[in-house]
């Protein structure tokens, strides 16, 4: 197993890392932190387990690497930093994959140590009555084992199930240092039992978590008792030590004067109006420095000035987020432009729980945007675990996504309905050629002068005189034809007002009609057509029409095939 966070190699021209974690390598670059690394320290000597919590982004993988285990090393504690799997727990359990790690640990290390007896697992292996570990430099060892981001352990089981105490069974007894049911049984393997000290714990461990889970994990005290009694909370950076931070880890490209203006960017502050969140998200901050580093690279520029980042500093957050959401759906970003921010400049928030029942954002969307991108986190408020961005200087970001996705909304809706107009437009242009329309009354005119003759021929007038057809042809190649048949339905006493050319039609010539009890008089339309050896012709209702003023009753379209007058 290797370690999942190591990224980049930081260097004075690299010295951040982004939103990947400071590893141990990249300890001369990571500042900001001194006063919480010297507190775990501090409860580390005091207790066999430490726990430290917090909220998402706030770095508390990076302090544990790049802060805390140079430190481990400079007092003879060999850090053993562990990712347990819980999809390779059955097969593998977290007290042999923990076991796996300190192996490599050990080998890294250039450690002079024991080997593990074959079929020897860790409890007994950090047992034994001989076990020593020496450093290259000849001073005893003490293993620490770091598990980080232990939430994902009770990630996605609710907290009153059994299965993460079960799968957590074999880590409660090396943390609590209790005796495993193997050597407690009266069939217990006596030869075994004597090389072991039971009683002795010469180990740390060390549990680091997002404040979101503290419930959850909490349930675990029936079998930890000493879960909570030696913690410590990772909060925000203050400005000043945002500052520092900086300004210590780009001390060869910060231009003077630039380091301040950068931190008030990143926690939107503004010395002449302090509003919302006015400390700093380290995220962010990595973020925001190391893409403005890129920017002076790409200019060949010597250092990061002011001029820099007004000119590219919103474009890097907007950037961020848009990446953030790239392979994800259009409603993920819906949820968050239209719940997690209130007005123009603040956070909001939404019940977690809410908000994936009601299918606004998936579990998994979840976890990617507060584990990967950093860009939400889960926050426990009033004991309901609700979702927010990780910062207020988020909120103009989405907004303006907002905004735009709005606006192409909009655009949207009045093309959508512009094209709806020219369509209807198009539809109708037939009753503009008046000239067409007087020739065919003056033929239903003589028609009515001949009608008296017959009352049953007068009967089929008026039906047919109600009755308007229009034509629609593929291309102008169509028009000498179509303009027969339109002369033959005008003999019939159709109403013929136009022929209209649209290029994209039907591949078989269609008589459309828009009310059910008009399929009749469609038929005689097809078939009329039929006689003159258009071939193909059928009938075909356009439903959404019965009630409509726009088409009024008696109303047809004959559209012809690019083949029908072939």
């Amino acid at each position: 197993m290797t370690n999942p966070t190591q990224t980049l190699v930081l260097d004075a021209q690299n010295p951040w890392p982004g939103l990947a974690t400071y590893d141990e390598t990249a300890k001369d670059f990571f500042f900001g932190r001194e006063e919480e690394t010297e507190e775990l320290l501090r409860l580390i000597r005091l207790s066999p387990l430490t726990v430290l919590y917090g909220k998402s982004g706030l770095g508390k993988s990076s302090l544990l690497q790049a802060g805390l285990f140079p430190k481990l090393r400079q007092e003879y504690f060999l850090p053993v930093y562990i990712r347990l799997n819980i999809a390779t727990a059955e097969t593998m359990p977290f007290i042999d994959q923990a076991a796996q790690w300190f192996r490599e640990a050990l080998k890294a290390s250039g450690a002079e140590y024991p080997d593990f007896e074959e079929n020897e697992n860790l409890w007994c292996y950090l047992h034994r009555r001989d076990l020593e570990i020496w450093s290259q430099d000849n001073h005893l060892l003490t293993p620490i084992f770091v598990f980080d981001q232990f939430e994902e352990v009770f990630a996605g089981v609710h907290p009153d199930l059994p299965r993460p105490q079960v799968l957590c069974s074999d880590l409660a007894n090396l943390i609590e240092n209790k005796i495993p049911p193997l050597f407690t049984v009266d069939n217990a393997d006596k030869r075994l039992i004597d090389k072991l000290d039971l009683l002795s714990q010469r180990y740390r461990v060390v549990l680091s978590f997002r404040e979101d889970f503290l419930p959850a994990i909490k349930n675990w005290e029936r079998d930890v008792p000493s879960l909570l009694k030696n913690w410590c909370q990772l909060k925000p950076m203050s400005r000043d030590r945002a500052i520092d931070a900086v300004s210590q880890s780009g001390a060869a490209i910060i231009a003077p004067g630039a380091t301040s203006e950068i931190v008030d960017f990143v926690g939107n502050l503004d010395s002449n109006r302090l509003e919302g969140d006015t400390t700093i998200e380290p995220v962010l901050l990595s973020l925001c420095c190391y893409q403005l580093n890129v920017r002076r690279q790409n200019s060949k520029a010597p250092t990061i000035d002011v001029e820099l980042l007004r000119k590219v500093g919103q474009e890097i957050l907007e950037g961020y987020y848009a990446n953030a959401l790239a392979s994800l759906p259009a409603a993920v970003a819906k949820f968050i432009e239209t719940k997690l921010i209130q007005g123009d400049r603040y956070r909001s928030s939404y019940p977690e729980k809410l908000a994936i029942e009601e299918g606004l954002i998936t579990a998994k969307q979840l976890a990617e945007l507060t584990d990967k991108h950093r860009l939400l986190r889960v926050d426990q408020q009033l004991g309901t675990p609700r979702i927010e961005l990780i910062h207020d200087r988020l909120v103009s970001v989405v907004r303006k996504a907002r905004d735009l996705r709005r606006f192409k909304t909009e655009v949207k809706r009045v093309w959508m309905f512009a094209i709806a107009i020219v369509l209807l437009a198009m539809t109708f242009s037939g009753w503009q050629k008046w000239q067409e329309v007087n020739n065919t009354e003056q033929l239903l005119q003589t028609f009515e002068a001949n009608s008296s003759r017959s009352p049953d021929l007068k009967v089929y007038q008026q039906e047919a005189r109600a009755n308007r057809i229009f034509l629609q042809i593929r291309d102008d190649k169509q028009r000498h034809a179509a303009g027969k048949i339109q002369d033959i339905l005008a003999a019939n006493n159709y109403l013929v007002p136009g022929i209209e050319t649209l290029a994209n039609g039907p591949s078989a010539t269609e008589v459309r009609y828009f009310r059910n009890n008009e399929a009749d008089q469609a038929q005689k339309i097809a078939d009329l057509l039929l006689k003159e050896k258009i071939p193909g012709v059928s009938t075909k209702y356009i439903a959404g029409f019965e009630n409509s003023k726009s088409i009024p009753n008696g109303q047809f379209e004959i559209w012809f095939a690019p083949d029908a007058f072939q």
